[in-house]
């Protein structure tokens, strides 16, 4: 059978389950012919000389073939003629790729079970031109101030069971979650009174959502957000009151899982594999042409893919010299790799928030910035499938700033951070304490840029520092949540196609609380304007702000290749 291999976020909601997506045929995908008739004409009078001549023309005709009709799925999709049989048509995803303990992406976000999210449907989503769309959302406007949006909702979407999908499941969904711990609450905090009902300060009924009727949700904001329906993108409903009448873990549970979108757990076993099967009670608007997904133990690796045993594989900065070099050097490889670009920026965080006095020290952190030599350490180690970070947001992403690259925590000058040093105290780093660098479950390249760190910070400041590699849950906690960590490296990578996405992670009620709160009087007046010169203009120089800080290092926006087997056609990216 032929297989396809995702991870991460690849899926973004309904990358190759919608209708339009993929399918899977053989290499002999019909093409336009080019077809040569032969024209005999009798008579050409040639106007100079009165003698009749014969001559052969060659007339090019074009003949695009007929795609006969494919077989048609439970959800009435037909599958193009040259497609493989129905039975084939699935999405094959490696086990274990996040290995948590929940089923649904509203109860924990970062320690889910596994990776894609075709049993829920999402509020919003975004095509391939990372424009938003209306999934369970229809269409949306905002209050003429600005205080909240009122969203229309698709009226023919179910649950597997039958029961209608209303403004109260989407609340309810909300409600629950930050109210129970949820480990990405932060993303949602510009819903009204979010914020105090995932502190436990207000009641989850305070949360600022309200049914207008069974298909008009009001979202109230504590501020204007221009941006809000794109945060629906990871908004996934669950039933009203599922955690109560289904009770605990029913999303891993396929006796009792009830879904919103366009698939249904139908097996779960972390040791064999899981599996999800198409959802006929689906009508809304990514509907598939995909039977089915599964979750299993897969080949991996290039010669996987050449063997034809997976059908789509990454080749970038985390991939072994070799295989960089076969791709680059064959025709074929070349002929079915598809470039990328930086859509996430990796990073250094200092923890400045009171808990390590010599890290809240400017000149120190300014200090450790300078001593790294940043393109050079890139060009080294990422062959070529990186950029140089300047600031959070990647090269090409909107408002991204070059002239970052000018401010000073950005310009490698190690005389420079050693008088830093000396200046706050630690002549040649003596004195200094030997921090931890927590790291979450580094690849290859990500380990050798913080040895190089570690490195550059012995040989310049004298400073030394531990690695400590951590799995993903100590990591969050200690980074994210108690927020001990002195020091770590991690990347993060866009939700949607707007400064925010980035740039939120760094509000006072952010992922990384900026320790200057004087930095939100900057950010959140533009972040709340509709105005996009206006916006882009403030953004801009909150995002200065956050480099001058050097409170964080961006070190390097990584990107890279897919390659695409001939026989899994349409998948649109």
């Amino acid at each position: 059978m032929s297989k396809k291999v995702l991870s991460r976020r690849m899926f973004l909601r309904d990358v190759g389950i919608a209708a339009a997506g993929v399918f899977l045929s053989s290499c002999a995908t019909p093409e336009t012919q080019i077809v040569k008739e032969t024209v005999e004409v009798e008579k050409i009078v040639e106007k100079t000389v009165e003698v009749e001549v014969e001559k052969t023309v060659e007339k090019i005709v074009e003949v695009t073939p007929t795609m006969v009709p494919g077989e048609i799925n439970a959800l009435g999709e037909m599958l193009p003629g040259n497609a493989l049989p129905l039975v084939d048509q699935f999405i094959l995803l490696g086990i274990g790729t996040t290995g948590g303990g929940y089923g649904h992406i509203m109860e924990s976000l970062y320690n889910r079970a596994f990776e894609h999210a075709g049993g829920a449907e999402t509020f919003t989503s975004l095509d391939t031109d990372m424009n938003v769309y209306g999934v369970g959302a229809e269409s949306w406007e905002p209050s003429a101030d600005g205080a909240y949006w009122d969203f229309k909702l698709r009226k023919e979407l179910v649950f597997s069971d039958g029961s209608p999908i209303t403004a109260q499941d989407w609340i309810y969904t909300m409600r629950w979650s930050l109210s129970n711990g949820y480990d990405f609450a932060w993303f949602y905090f510009d819903i009204k009174n979010a914020q105090k009902v995932t502190a436990g300060e207000l009641s989850p009924e305070e949360l600022g959502m309200e049914a207008i009727d069974d298909y008009t949700l009001r979202i109230y904001t504590e501020a204007p957000v221009p941006y809000l329906p794109m945060l629906g993108v990871w908004f996934e409903v669950m039933k009203a009151n599922a955690q109560d009448e289904l009770g605990e873990n029913w999303a891993l549970d396929p006796d009792r899982y009830v879904s919103s979108g366009p698939f249904i757990l139908t097996k779960f076993d972390r040791s064999i594999g899981h599996k999800w099967e198409i959802n006929e009670s689906y009508k809304g608007v990514r509907r598939p042409y995909m039977i089915e997904i599964r979750e299993e133990t897969l080949p991996t690796g290039l010669p996987a893919y050449i063997a034809g045993d997976i059908q789509t594989y990454a080749v970038g900065a985390s991939s072994p010299a070799a295989e960089v070099a076969l791709v680059n050097s064959n025709p074929i490889l070349r002929s079915e790799s598809h470039p990328g670009i930086a859509t996430s920026t990796d990073y250094l965080g200092f923890n400045t928030l009171g808990l390590y006095p010599e890290l809240a020290n400017p000149d120190v952190r300014l200090a450790l910035c300078k001593a790294i030599d940043k393109e050079t350490l890139v060009g080294q180690i990422y062959q070529g499938f990186a950029h140089p970070a300047w600031g959070i947001l990647p090269k090409g992403f909107p408002n991204y700033n070059p002239a970052l690259k000018d401010v000073d925590a950005n310009i490698y000058d190690p005389e420079k951070a050693k008088d830093l040093m000396a200046k706050a105290g630690f002549p040649d780093g003596v004195g200094f304490p030997k921090f931890e660098l927590y790291i979450r479950q580094p690849d290859t390249k990500q380990l050798a840029i913080c040895e190089a760190i570690q490195a550059r910070w012995k040989e310049n400041l004298g400073v030394e520092i531990e690695l400590r590699p951590s799995d993903f849950q100590s990591f969050t906690s200690a980074s994210f949540g108690e927020k001990t960590a002195p020091m770590y490296y991690v990347g993060y990578a866009q939700d949607y196609n707007d400064p925010a996405t980035f740039l939120n992670v760094f509000r006072s009620t952010g992922r990384h609380p900026h320790a200057d709160e004087s930095w939100d009087a900057v950010y959140n007046p533009a972040n709340s304007s509709f105005d996009p010169a206006e916006r882009f203009a403030g953004m801009k120089e909150a995002e200065k702000l956050l480099v001058e800080s050097a409170a964080w290092f961006f070190m390097v926006q990584p990107f890279g290749t897919s390659l695409w087997s001939c026989s899994a056609q349409g998948w649109a990216l």
